[in-house]
């Protein structure tokens, strides 16, 4: 074996090595942004759970206070 094969194949491994190193980064990169994600669907979701709480408790009070305004209508026009 010569040293030009040598150097070849050196050049070869290196050059696998380094493409290599560049997949696990990219590979440990994406698995860290799914699992961000995953979190986020989860807090999305739990989100809509307490908006979805809060908007029937806002239409529940809406709904008080139009009768409360209407029945305070009622009286000012019963007593005019």
């Amino acid at each position: 074996m010569t040293w030009e094969i040598a150097l070849g194949f050196f050049t070869i491994i290196s050059a696998f090595i380094a493409v290599m190193k560049v997949v696990v980064r990219v590979n440990r990169t994406l698995t860290s942004l799914e699992l961000a994600v995953n979190r986020l669907n989860d807090c999305i979701e739990r989100q809509g759970v307490k908006n979805e709480k809060m908007f029937n408790q806002l239409s529940s009070h809406e709904l008080r206070l139009t009768r409360l305004e209407d029945t305070k209508t009622f009286i000012i026009k019963k007593r005019s």
